[in-house]
């Protein structure tokens, strides 16, 4: 099982320069991002079967995008064990707060070389998993990705100048990025753009907006029950027992919640794996088996649909027969929720 990531993706494509029967030296290949050559450090970009290959940081950052890196445990099971994977994130974050952001994220998993995407919106969207195009490389230990990987993923324009070796790649403005309306209308319901709402519907007053809202709007105490209902429900369309609410499991992943907003991802701020929290609870809980889904929506419902919307071993975990406890957390947009036998 994996951590949403998002969760949500980095898109690997290598850029192609046609047949180039010898490499080029490390230091005759120059990238430029609008018109401004890219400093590359200790490594510099190669050239590899005729796909220049570049440390992502150093591009992406140029081109106004954060990159960051992510360890987690995934699905692979080593002697009893979930084995390590890490992935890098780029994020072209468009609006954000102390509760969400609102943007634009891609993943790849080094492990797997797998690419996927994602953009907050009110409609969040999000690609399905799917092979790198070009193997990722490391060399004196850095990752580096094919260029037009990159610019692809980060909705960039990119030419080859062969007779100085030279890759220019020319950025977009964030408006010109797809579902760029979107995303402004997903930020614009988080902070409560009530002019915006008012505008849905002329012929309903502000009062009775405002009544609906109150009648529809869910407790946050009721949260966690509403989690775990949502999870039967899927439970039950492919005829699987329901779960159990346990307060062990329960108290855990509300700790989890919050180290989350830490450290994101399956190993706890202090290094130690998540199952140990439950054992700090509980200490007879060392002879169960337990799992846990994180996410980062905004309500139960987009946590749950998250979850069964994800290809990496989300689903699967929800609706595995195994389980047949469970506790939900979550603080802010963060949701953890932990499963045992």
């Amino acid at each position: 099982m994996k951590k949403k990531r998002m969760v949500t993706a980095l898109l690997t494509t290598a850029m192609v320069f046609g047949a180039v029967p010898t490499a080029f030296a490390a230091d005759n290949i120059t990238v430029t991002v609008d018109g401004q050559k890219v400093s590359f450090g200790d490594q510099q970009p190669v050239n590899i079967n005729g796909r220049v290959m570049v440390p992502v940081r150093a591009v992406a950052e140029k081109m106004g995008w954060d990159v960051e890196w992510f360890t987690y445990y995934g699905n692979t099971v080593v002697d009893g064990q979930f084995q390590q994977e890490h992935d890098i994130v780029l994020k072209n974050i468009v609006k954000k707060s102390d509760t969400y952001w609102a943007g634009y994220q891609t993943n790849i998993n080094i492990e797997h070389q797998t690419r996927s995407s994602r953009i907050d919106g009110k409609t969040p969207y999000q690609t399905k998993e799917a092979p790198v195009t070009v193997p990722i490389a490391t060399i004196n230990g850095r990752t580096l990705l094919g260029i037009r990987d990159i610019a692809e993923c980060t909705y960039s324009d990119i030419k080859w100048d062969s007779a100085s070796q030279t890759v220019q790649i020319t950025t977009k403005p964030v408006e010109q990025f797809p579902k760029y309306s979107d995303v402004l209308e997903y930020a614009n319901i988080r902070e409560g753009d009530t002019k915006r709402l008012q505008t849905e519907s002329e012929e309903v007053n502000l009062k009775d907006k405002e009544k609906q809202q109150e009648t529809t709007q869910m407790d946050e105490s009721n949260y966690a029950d509403e989690v775990i209902r949502l999870v039967n429900e899927e439970r039950e369309k492919v005829s699987v027992s329901s779960l159990a609410l346990d307060s062990t499991l329960a108290k855990a992943a509300q700790i989890r919640a919050k180290e989350i907003t830490q450290a994101w991802g399956h190993t706890r701020p202090n290094g130690k794996d998540f199952r140990t929290v439950v054992y700090e609870v509980d200490n007879s809980y060392e002879t169960k088996s337990i799992s846990e889904n994180i996410s980062s929506w905004y309500s139960p419902e987009t946590a749950v649909n998250g979850w069964m919307n994800s290809t990496k071993g989300h689903k699967e975990n929800m609706l595995n027969t195994k389980w047949k406890y469970a506790g939900v957390g979550h603080e802010g947009s963060h949701w953890v929720i932990m499963f045992s036998d």
